[in-house]
């Protein structure tokens, strides 16, 4: 039996505007898109507020082995850090905007947002490179547009979500590119398994882990492609969160409630939380979930 759950569950108010960089340089908050240019199905971008007090330690090397949105690490603005995923599209775009955040922005902006330009993009997307500034503004694209911010790829390893429809707003502003861009300068950008990521942290790292959800009896569509995040992926992930806490490294790791982590250290804490989700990948299927975030320390509010 793990250490005793904090008691109750409890909800996050929606983030706050996020901050932008000015043209002087300084930060004022004016972009209602979150931290992160991306969206993400299964972000926890509304839980950010609780997430962030897990990071108790500025000085720690920030690690993310599912990196996502990286909004977490956004939120947090570390000194430095690890973004590592198996998605080799999304680390060509984070690579892409740390060096080229302007001219991403113009090309994007240029796009016309609609479904014909959205197959068409698409189409060039899975025929072309998976490296370089044109390929980072056609995921950027595809992200921004399609259908609840889906990954998901078919056998063949191509990008098969369809449009999103005309409810997807503004694009993130220049601000908030060039500000994502000045943060992920301080992180190494790596394309790779999460195994690998993880076994870079130990001592004076904090590892922040959010991988995809599995359940044998109820589909769960939130991020997924030709190789799936299974049982064994899940059991490794939980022994190799150990071995680098036995390290040094302080670890946070976020799991849907209704899905049972087998094996976590007894003296991990639990805190509940609840996300509002897409359900089966059917519009209007939304539903709120529980989700917990585990941690292998107190947090500062407990004592």
């Amino acid at each position: 039996m793990r250490g005793k759950p904090d008691s109750g569950c409890f909800e996050i108010a929606p983030e706050a505007a996020r901050c932008a960089v000015s043209a002087a340089g300084s930060r004022v908050k004016a972009s209602k898109h979150g931290p992160s240019f991306l969206r993400w199905a299964g972000s926890k971008r509304k839980s950010l507020a609780l997430l962030a007090t897990s990071y108790r330690d500025p000085n720690r090397q920030y690690i993310e082995p599912f990196a996502g949105s990286a909004a977490l690490f956004f939120e947090l603005e570390p000194s430095s850090g690890i973004l590592g995923d198996l998605n080799g599209h999304l680390i060509n775009a984070l690579r892409q905007v740390r060096d080229r955040p302007a001219d991403i922005h113009c090309r994007l902006s240029e796009l016309e947002r609609n479904p014909e330009n959205y197959y068409a993009v698409r189409d060039r997307f899975n025929e072309g490179s998976r490296f370089g500034i044109e390929a980072a503004v056609d995921f950027i694209y595809l992200n921004r547009n399609c259908f609840n911010g889906l990954w998901r790829t078919n056998l063949a390893g191509r990008f098969n979500v369809p449009f999103g429809g005309y409810e997807m707003g503004e694009y993130p502003p220049l601000a908030l590119f060039q500000d994502c861009s000045n943060l992920l300068r301080r992180a190494k950008l790596r394309h790779q398994d999460f195994r690998k990521t993880i076994s870079c942290a130990g001592e004076g790292s904090f590892i922040y882990a959010d991988p995809p959800y599995f359940t044998a009896t109820e589909r769960v569509f939130v991020e997924y492609g030709k190789r799936s995040f299974g049982e064994d992926d899940l059991n490794d992930l939980v022994r190799l969160l150990t071995e680098a806490e036995t390290r040094g490294a302080e670890v946070a790791l976020t799991y849907n409630d209704a899905m049972p982590v087998p094996d976590l250290p007894v003296h991990w804490q639990e805190h509940r939380f609840f996300v509002t989700r897409n359900v089966g990948g059917f519009r209007g299927a939304r539903k709120r979930q529980g989700e917990i975030l585990y941690t292998s320390f107190a947090l500062p509010q407990e004592g």
